[in-house]
C-alpha cells in the first residue's frame, strides 16, 4: 500500500526534529514538487516550515495567502493558531487575538487556541481577560474545584469592559 500525500507530509513533520534547515527545505520541496504553488496546503506547509525554522517574518504572508485561498478544516484552524502565534511573537498581539477568536468552541483545537489567546491577551495588556481565558480552559480538568474555578473566572472584573 502506498502512502498518501497527507501521510508523507505528516511523516515529514514527525521526523523534522534535528534536521538542518537545508535538509528540511529540500525534503519539503520534494513533497511539494508538481503541486500548484497557489494551493492553500502548499502555502500552509511553506509557512509552517518558515515558522519551524524561526523565520517568522517570512511565514506571515504564506499563512495569510493559505487562509485567503480557502484552506479548510482542521488545517484552517492550525493556520489561524500558527499565524496568531507568529504575529504575537512579532509584536502584533491585537491581530493575534482577532485570529484566535475565530477558532470555534467545537474545534478539536479550541483548548490549544485558548492557550495562545491567553498569551496574546496578556501581551495586548488585557491581563484580566487572559487570566479568565486560562482559568476557564483549566477548570474542566480540575479534580475537585472546577465549578468554583469556572465561576471565579467569570466573576473577574475586566477593566474598561463597560466601554467595549
Amino acid at each position: 500500500m502506498s502512502e498518501t500525500w497527507e501521510q508523507r507530509v505528516e511523516a515529514y513533520w514527525d521526523t523534522s526534529a534535528g534536521k538542518s534547515a537545508e535538509e528540511l527545505r529540500e525534503e519539503l520541496g520534494e513533497l511539494l514538487q508538481g503541486r500548484d504553488p497557489a494551493d492553500p496546503r502548499v502555502l500552509f506547509e511553506m509557512a509552517s516550515l518558515h515558522d519551524f525554522l524561526g523565520e517568522e517574518e517570512q511565514a506571515v504572508l504564506p499563512y495569510q495567502q493559505a487562509l485567503q485561498a480557502g484552506l479548510g478544516g482542521q488545517k484552517q484552524e492550525e493556520a489561524l493558531i500558527q499565524l496568531a502565534s507568529t504575529l504575537r511573537n512579532l509584536g502584533e498581539p491585537v491581530q493575534a487575538v482577532a485570529l484566535l477568536e475565530q477558532v470555534p468552541p467545537s474545534s478539536l483545537l479550541h483548548a490549544d487556541a485558548q492557550g495562545f489567546l491567553a498569551l496574546a491577551l496578556l501581551d495586548a495588556g488585557r491581563s484580566t481577560e487572559a487570566l479568565r481565558i486560562a482559568i476557564t480552559a483549566l477548570a474542566p480538568h480540575a479534580r475537585l474545584y472546577g465549578r468554583a474555578l469556572a465561576a471565579y473566572a467569570q466573576d473577574l472584573d475586566v477593566p474598561g469592559a463597560a466601554q467595549r
